[in-house]
C-alpha cells in the first residue's frame, strides 16, 4: 500500500557506511549551534515543570508544627512519644529522560535540512540539552525495526556531546520501522522515566505493549509530519516509491479525486494515531517539519504543565 507517498530515499548499502570523522564533528557543531542558550533556558523551565515527579525521599522525623501536612504524621512514633511527629520528605530531583528516535527510511522524507529525520534530531538535541541543564540524566535509543544504537542514560556536558554525535552520525542497517523494538530495553530501566518517542509512526502501533510501557513510564509520542504527506500537490505525473518497501507507482496529481483520496487517507492516519495514544494512555502530539522544533516542544510541555497544575 502506497501510504503515505514518499520521495525516493537515498540508496544505502546493507552494511554500515563509514562516515568521515570531520563531517561528524561539523554536523554535531551545527546541531549544537541551533540549541541556543536562551532557547535552552526557556525550554528547560517548561520541561522541568512538565516532567512527572519522581517521588519523595524521607529526610527527617520531627515534632509536628502548625501547617504541616497531617498525611505525613507518623502514628507509631506519635503513640510512643505522646505528642504528634511528622515525617518530612524532599522531592527527588534526579530524573531520567529516554529519547527514542526513529531512524527508518521513511524519516528521510522532506526538504533539504527539514526532513523528518532532521527535525527529530533537532528536537532530541533540544530535549537532551534541557534535561542536562536541569541536572537530569538522558538516554538515547535510535531505532528502525531494531535498536541501531543505544547511549545509556547519563548526565553532564560530555554525555550531552555524545548524545548529539549519535544523533548525527549513526547509520542504519534497516529501512523498516518497528518502534516496539525499543521496549525490551526500556523494561530493564529500574526507575520511572519519561519516554519521548520521535517518529512519523507510519504504521499502526500495538496497543498492549505500549500500554504496558505507559503504566511504568510517562510516555510522550511526537508524530513528525511533512505537509506534503497531508496534501498532494497538483504537479502532473508524479513517480513515487514506498520508502520502506519495493513498490513504485506513477500518480496523476492533476486528478482532483486522487488528491481528495490522498488527503482523506492522511486524515485517517492522523485519527488512528490519536486513537492509539488514547488507548495506550500515551500523551500524543504532532510536529510539522515546517515548524521549528522548539516551538512545538514548548507547546507540548506548557500543556503538560497546565494539566499537572489542575486540582
Amino acid at each position: 500500500m502506497f501510504w503515505p507517498f514518499r520521495r525516493r530515499p537515498t540508496p544505502e548499502p546493507p552494511e554500515r557506511r563509514a562516515i568521515d570523522a570531520a563531517a561528524i564533528v561539523r554536523r554535531a557543531r551545527r546541531l549544537r549551534f541551533r540549541v541556543r542558550p536562551e532557547s535552552v533556558l526557556q525550554l528547560a523551565g517548561a520541561y522541568h515543570g512538565a516532567r512527572p515527579g519522581e517521588g519523595l525521599t524521607f529526610a527527617e522525623l520531627r515534632a509536628y508544627e502548625p501547617g504541616d501536612d497531617v498525611r505525613h504524621l507518623d502514628w507509631n512514633v506519635t503513640a510512643r512519644q505522646g505528642r504528634p511527629f511528622v515525617r518530612r520528605y524532599v522531592e527527588e530531583r534526579s530524573f531520567v529522560l529516554w529519547l527514542v528516535v526513529d531512524a527508518s527510511a521513511s524519516m528521510r522524507f522532506g526538504r533539504e535540512g527539514r526532513t523528518k529525520a532532521d527535525r527529530a534530531a533537532q528536537a532530541a538535541a533540544l530535549l537532551a540539552t534541557a534535561a542536562v541543564h536541569n541536572g537530569d540524566r538522558v538516554g538515547l535509543l535510535i531505532v528502525s525495526d531494531r535498536i541501531e544504537l543505544e547511549v545509556p542514560a547519563g548526565g553532564g556536558v560530555r554525555h550531552l556531546a555524545q548524545v548529539v554525535r549519535a544523533l548525527v552520525a549513526t547509520p542504519t542497517t534497516s529501512r523498516k520501522t518497528h518502534l516496539p523494538a525499543a521496549l525490551p530495553r526500556l523494561r530493564r530501566t529500574s526507575r520511572r522515566a519519561m519516554l519521548v518517542v520521535l517518529s512519523d509512526f507510519p504504521a499502526d502501533e500495538p496497543i498492549g505493549a505500549w500500554r504496558q510501557a505507559s503504566r511504568r513510564h510517562d510516555v510522550v509520542a511526537v508524530r513528525i509530519v511533512d505537509p506534503l504527506e497531508e496534501d498532494l500537490p497538483d504537479v502532473g505525473l508524479l513517480a513515487v516509491r514506498d520508502a520502506e518497501g519495493e513498490g513504485r507507482l506513477t500518480v496523476d496529481t492533476h486528478r482532483p479525486r486522487r488528491r481528495r483520496v490522498y488527503a482523506r487517507r492522511a486524515e485517517e492516519h492522523r485519527q488512528a494515531f490519536v486513537r492509539w495514544c488514547t488507548s495506550a494512555a500515551i500523551d500524543g502530539h504532532d510536529m510539522s517539519t515546517e515548524t521549528e522544533p522548539l516551538q512545538t516542544l514548548m507547546e507540548v510541555f506548557e500543556r503538560r504543565a497546565a494539566r499537572r497544575s489542575r486540582p
